[in-house]
């Protein structure tokens, strides 16, 4: 029964993966895109998450972690992109710090 559970649960969640595909490539935006994609990016965490408590493999929950800060750096570069026009800050020729 439990396994059941997890099997449905990471059913819906390939579901969402597609849908969310969907989703990013038909945005006409940039920032709609950045959120599509950075949701994209929480599923698949969840995804492995949930496949690795049930297998019981750790890995894939260390993969879920590394997955979601690269996610974050991800969407705080577009959130300054959409934003600044760039993504880093660019240093002044005669600016030092």
């Amino acid at each position: 029964m439990h396994e059941t559970f997890f099997t449905l649960d990471i059913l819906w969640m390939v579901g969402l993966l597609g849908a969310l595909v969907l989703l990013a490539s038909r945005q006409r935006s940039t920032a709609d895109v950045l959120m599509a994609v950075d949701t994209l990016g929480l599923v698949i965490c969840a995804v492995l998450a949930l496949y690795g408590a049930t297998r019981g493999e750790p890995g894939y929950l260390d993969a879920a972690l590394v997955l979601a800060l690269l996610s974050f750096v991800q969407t705080v570069a577009g959130a300054r992109y959409v934003h600044h026009g760039r993504a880093f800050r660019e240093e002044e020729k005669g600016e030092s710090r």
